[in-house]
Formats: structure tokens, sequence, C-alpha cells
């Protein structure tokens, strides 16, 4: 039995126990290890840099950044809740809380701040957002747009909860302002499945027109290989077995989309099977863990 509070609860209502997000860490267990440490000690200097400097909402955002990536998702929503006390016109606070909000199952919380972020950002010149993990390496490109990621985390919170007219906005929206390839890539990934669950599947096939093979990525393949199994490059049961030799991670970012395929093609019971497996191998803090929670939930079976 855990003895510690649980961080969240599942949408079926089973605890979820504080874990750190493992995106961006190793699987290697001592690289694993000194990477926990690193993230450790950046929260510590955030939390004394803002305690010494308590009027600089840059400071309280660094703060709520690196308390979230450790995974203490409630304490990050706190730090980002007084930030939207202190500075209502600043639409990081709001980004970054609906981003903690969902992950922690308060879908409607989350939908909420996102478009406040979306209203907040309208006209306004975009600027870069720095990743919390660490800067630019072999795996990552250590910044991004932060309309991009706006309109990207607000289209998740939308199809996680199902809502896939206003996830199809949200994306075109984010398509618009995508600034690299990256992000393309990225973007068609997530708006090619509320499409197809609408049914509009000659506007998700327009998206993989530009996808070939040997495109050259840094950081979003597994998107990049789903493109490519849409496009018959592979066959869904391929891609699954690859992904599976791959780590938790990369798995379930694949199962997800070909779960998705499979509700959208009216092939329920294999979309369960895969959605059972990814919270079966999965980690909770990831969204597509989420996503494969809400889609059984919504269905009415158990998980």
């Amino acid at each position: 039995m855990n003895p510690e509070a649980p961080e969240t609860f599942s949408l079926f209502g089973e605890p979820l126990y504080k874990s750190p997000i493992q995106l961006w860490l190793p699987t290697d267990p001592e690289a694993y290890e000194a990477k926990l440490r690193e993230l450790e000690n950046n929260y510590s200097r955030a939390f004394f840099d803002y305690e010494k400097d308590q009027e600089n909402p840059e400071k309280l955002l660094w703060l709520g950044r690196r308390t979230g990536i450790l995974g203490n998702f409630l304490e990050a929503a706190a730090h980002y809740s007084l930030g939207v006390e202190k500075w209502p016109d600043d639409p990081r606070f709001y980004r970054f809380r609906g981003h903690r909000f969902v992950i922690l199952r308060r879908i409607e919380l989350a939908i909420r701040d996102f478009e406040k972020a979306a209203e907040l950002i309208h006209d306004r010149p975009d600027e870069p957002e720095l990743y919390a993990s660490g800067g630019k390496s072999e795996n990552k490109m250590g910044i991004s747009s932060f309309n991009w990621n706006v309109y990207y985390h607000q289209g998740f919170t939308y199809y996680a909860a199902g809502l896939y007219e206003k996830a199809v906005k949200a994306y075109r929206d984010c398509m618009a302002v995508a600034d690299n390839l990256e992000s393309r890539i990225a973007t068609s990934h997530w708006l090619y499945m509320p499409l197809i669950r609408l049914g509009r599947w000659s506007e998700a096939e327009k998206l993989l027109e530009p996808i070939e093979p040997d495109m050259e990525l840094i950081e979003v393949g597994d998107y990049y290989e789903t493109l490519l199994m849409y496009k018959g490059f592979s066959t869904p049961e391929q891609l699954l077995e690859k992904a599976r030799s791959e780590g938790t991670v990369r798995f379930m970012t694949r199962a997800q989309a070909i779960g998705n395929m499979y509700m959208a093609q009216g092939e329920t019971e294999k979309a369960v099977e895969v959605y059972r497996e990814i919270l079966r191998e999965g980690s909770w803090t990831g969204g597509v863990y989420l996503c494969a929670e809400a889609e059984l939930k919504r269905l009415g079976v158990a998980p």
C-alpha cells in the first residue's frame, strides 16, 4: 500500500500516485537517477529564486514548471493559480495551469484555462517557450512557439474530452502558427485523429500529402511513423509490434493513435484491446494514457 496521498484519481476513480513526467527522462537507470537529481536541484533553485523576487512573474512561472516536471501537479497548479490571481492578463499562467489540470483529470477546468489563454494571445505577438526539461540536445529542440503550445494543448484537451469539432478548430489554429517542420508533423498527427473520428477522411488524407519517407526529424519520430502508417508504409499491427519493443513512452504514443483509428473504422473491440494495453503498460502522467482512459470511460467498459 502506498503511504503517500494520491496526486489525483483516474477517470475510473483509481488513485494515481506521484510520478515524474517520463517523456524526457532517460531509460538507463543510472542516467535516469542523474537526470532526476538535476530536475530536483532545478526545482530547489526555482523555489529560492521566487522567494527572493515574488513580484516577478517569470520566477513564479519557472517555479511552477520545475514543480510540474517532477510530478507535483497539484503544487504546480497552485503556483499557476497564484499567478492568475496576481497577473490575470498573462496567458502563460492559464496555458501552464491548463496543462496541469488536464493531467489531473480536471478536464473542464483545463478547457476553461485554454480558452482563456487562446483569448489572451489573439492578435498578440508570439514568443519562444523554453523546455522545462532542458535546452537543445540530440533528441529535443529545447524551444518552441508559445502560441503554438496554447493551441496544441487546447486541441489535446478537447480531443481527450471527445469534443472533436472543437479539437479540429484548435489544431487548425495550431497549424497556422506552426513555424517549423517538427511542429507541423506533431500538429498533423493530432489533427488527423479528430478528423477521422468525425468521418472527415478526405481532409485527414490531405495532411499526409507532404509526408514522405526519410524526413529528418529530431523529436517527433513517433508521430511521423504514425503518419507513415496511415499512408500505408506499415500496417497498424507492424507499428504496434515495433512500438512495444521501444519502451513504454514511445509505445503509448503510437498505440493511442492506432486505437483511435480502430475506433474511426468501427473496430471497437480492437480499439479496446489497445487502450487496455496502454493502461496496463503505460505511465498515467502521459497525455495519451488519459486519452485511453477517456475512450474506455465513454464506451462504458472496464479498464
